[in-house]
């Protein structure tokens, strides 16, 4: 009796991820969210090399954003795709270009498609006037989440940890996806 105690007791003290940006889109039940609202994204945002920031380029000024300190709530994206919506544009702070130079050279980015460490393939194909956004896992057939229309996405950007991929939808801004 004196184990199961100590069990429920450890349990109850052990820290739960409850404001992650993983699982605020899984309470959503999104695979996207828009964490930088902006149609003046310059270039395709940059992971820190500890995955705790993503950077844009936001009208000719640098700004970050702490991943998992982002409050989110769903909203209709794309003919009713559903996405996290950041609620607050209080979450970007200013960021030194230096220091986004230096995550830069640590940076795993392609314009178009990206691999994670599992083999899971996430591509931003053009198509027309629009993109696809197309996830392959290893060994599966390629599925596509969304369509857009008049709209080009680019600057795939995987984080250190292969948890997310951001990119710039360029109406938008800045979007970070779970693979």
């Amino acid at each position: 009796m004196k184990s199961a105690t100590l069990l429920l007791l450890s349990l109850a003290i052990t820290p739960v991820d409850t404001d992650s940006l993983a699982s605020q889109m899984l309470r959503l039940g999104v695979h996207d969210a828009v964490v930088i609202a902006s149609g003046g994204v310059d270039e395709h945002p940059i992971w820190s090399p500890d995955g705790k920031y993503v950077a844009a380029n936001v009208d000719e000024k640098w700004v970050r954003v702490e991943v998992d300190r982002l409050r989110l709530e769903k909203a209709a994206w794309r003919g009713g795709h559903s996405v996290g919506l950041v609620r607050s544009h209080t979450a970007e702070q200013p960021v030194d270009e230096a220091a986004v130079r230096a995550w830069q050279r640590e940076a795993r980015s392609d314009p178009r498609k990206v691999k994670t460490h599992s083999g899971t393939t996430v591509e931003l194909r053009q198509n027309d006037l629009g993109t696809q956004f197309v996830v392959t896992r290893k060994g599966a057939k390629p599925e596509v989440r969304w369509t857009t229309e008049l709209e080009n996405c680019h600057g795939l950007a995987l984080s250190p940890d292969d948890r997310y991929v951001a990119f710039v939808c360029e109406q938008d801004g800045v979007i970070i996806a779970v693979p």
